[in-house]
Formats: C-alpha cells, structure tokens, sequence
C-alpha cells in the first residue's frame, strides 16, 4: 500500500482525505506543521508528499527547498497544494521541483489521480538497482535510472525528479524530436495549458545543470512549435 505524507495545518483536510484516501488502497500520515513534517520525512520511508504552501511558519516552498536538497529525500514525489492558485505559485514550486500542484479547493477524486499519475511516472522503466543493463548513456552523460545517480564528463549533478524523467526521455530518443504534448504529459501529467511555461522552464534548468558539451555546443535544441532533442556531436 503506497504510504503518503499530508502536511498541512487543516485537520479537518486531512481527516476527509485519510478516508477517502484508504477507501483507494493508501496509508496516510499528517505533519500540522513543517518541522513536524521535515522530521517524519527522515524517519519514515513515503511514497508521496502532499504539501500545503501557506504553512504555519516556513512555507511550503521552504520545505521543498530542505527536501531535494537532502539526499534522503531528494527523490520524493511532490504535489503541492496552493490556496491562491496564483500561477507565480505553481511557477516557484516547479521550479524547486515540484513533481505537480493542485488549486484549492479540489476534490479527493482529482487529488487521488494526480497522486497515482506522479507515482506511475517517477521513474520510467525503473528496473533492479543490480541490473547493470539499466544504465542510460549518451556520450558523457550517464543515467542509473534505479539509483538515481546521474553524472556528466564523471561528475555527479543532483536532479529534481522532474529533471530527471526530462533528460531520460531525451536520451532515450538522442538524436530525435520530443514533442511537446509527449513530454507534458508523461512529465507533470497534463496537456499544456495556454501561456504554460513549465516545460519551458524545467529545460532550461536541466540545460544549466548539465553544461554545454564538451566540444562547447549546447546539448539541447528547441525546436520551435515542436519540442526538444538532444543534440549529438558531430
């Protein structure tokens, strides 16, 4: 049964979405508070994190900061929840890697698929941490898709798990366009929204962290009303 983290400082939210949540096949537990909730992250092994951004205080932005900038839980699925629904909010928490967000209110139905969409796709093709056939490697960048280690020309980056299902899907397919559509939908788990920035702004952070390639090009293309593709040298 995939355990789930709530943190937010609505009891009587978590109490509706405990039920509902069991009645699907999930074991839930509550953090009313940040600290409380940074602590049970350390201690426990979850699945998911369902995170509130306007939290008693740190806000949630700050606990998502702590949380992929520690290795324990760098990899831990995230969905955030913001009351305003302002799309500067959505914009930070994707930023800080975010795996996906949700408007209050929302409903239990919306809020349990979008947590089964983030754990169907956190990995694609994740296989035994002992098979060595799982590594992904284009030129000198090499994937561990079930350790989740990533290095470039030997040197290891730290990814956001939306970082990372990015650049697997565009060393699975080097040399070729992904598109747009394909990549918003196995990524955040949606069509495109008009004036969505999103997928736009997670390349760019992948392009910064993996640097140009060796011979100084960049390693990946926009290719305009289209998508993107990782270049190969030539």
């Amino acid at each position: 049964m995939p355990h789930i983290l709530i943190i937010d400082d609505n009891e009587d939210l978590f109490s509706l979405l405990e039920d509902y949540l069991k009645d699907e096949g999930f074991t839930c537990d509550y953090a009313p508070d940040p600290a409380g909730g940074l602590q049970k992250i350390i201690e426990t092994d979850f699945d998911a994190l369902i995170l509130d951004v306007m939290l008693p205080g740190m806000n949630g932005f700050e606990v998502l900061r702590r949380i992929r900038s520690d290795e324990r839980s760098a990899a831990l699925p995230v969905i955030m929840l913001t009351a305003r629904g302002e799309e500067i909010d959505r914009v930070i928490g994707l930023e800080l890697g975010a795996d996906d967000y949700l408007g209050k209110p929302f409903s239990p139905r919306e809020l349990t698929a979008r947590i089964k969409a983030v754990l169907r796709r956190v990995v694609p093709n994740r296989v035994d941490a002992n098979n060595t056939t799982a590594l992904q490697q284009v030129e000198d960048i090499t994937i561990n898709p079930a350790s989740l280690c990533v290095t470039v020309q030997g040197k290891h980056i730290e990814l956001s798990m939306s970082e990372l299902r990015l650049l697997l899907h565009l060393v699975e397919n080097s040399g070729q366009i992904v598109t747009r559509d394909f990549l918003y939908k196995s990524i955040f788990g949606h069509q495109a929204y008009p004036m969505d920035r999103s997928l736009d702004m997670l390349v760019s952070r992948l392009r910064k962290k993996l640097g140009p390639r060796a011979d100084g090009g960049e390693r990946i293309k926009a290719v305009r009303g289209e998508g993107y593709m990782l270049l190969l040298s030539s």
